[in-house]
């Protein structure tokens, strides 16, 4: 089942890599549980399809060429944990903006029914 938790989360990110955001969505739980910190400057709380996809519009919104960079995909059990770094530019700044996380995807049934990502809080968004 790991392989297969695996795969699936890697197609999530090659989703969001073609910024195919209805794709990620179906990828998840109706009542999926998404939990991105508040450090961040699009960080929240969403649950449900339509919170989501509310998190990836504020996303959007905040970050200008915002691409993610997996490093590695760990699996165990019915738990994918992707290691990677986030990076952009913020609103009008002119100055590369990027932080290093962990997303922790706990799968059942074939979707994800929980996101939560970790962030250093002393160093959630650094220039560089």
């Amino acid at each position: 089942m790991s392989d297969e938790n695996v795969g699936l989360v890697r197609e999530m990110y090659e989703a969001f890599d073609r910024g195919d955001v209805p794709a990620i969505i179906g990828g998840l739980a109706e009542n999926v549980s998404w939990n991105s910190p508040t450090v961040l400057p699009h960080g929240g709380i969403a649950h449900g399809h339509e919170e989501v996809l509310g998190f990836f519009e504020r996303l959007a919104a905040t970050w200008n060429d915002f691409q993610v960079e997996v490093r590695d995909y760990v699996s165990s059990g019915d738990r994918v944990c992707v290691i990677g770094s986030a990076k952009g530019t913020l609103g009008g700044a002119s100055v590369p903006t990027a932080y290093g996380f962990v997303h922790c995807l706990t799968i059942v049934d074939g979707v994800v029914l929980r996101f939560h990502e970790y962030v250093d809080p002393e160093r959630a968004v650094y220039g560089g």
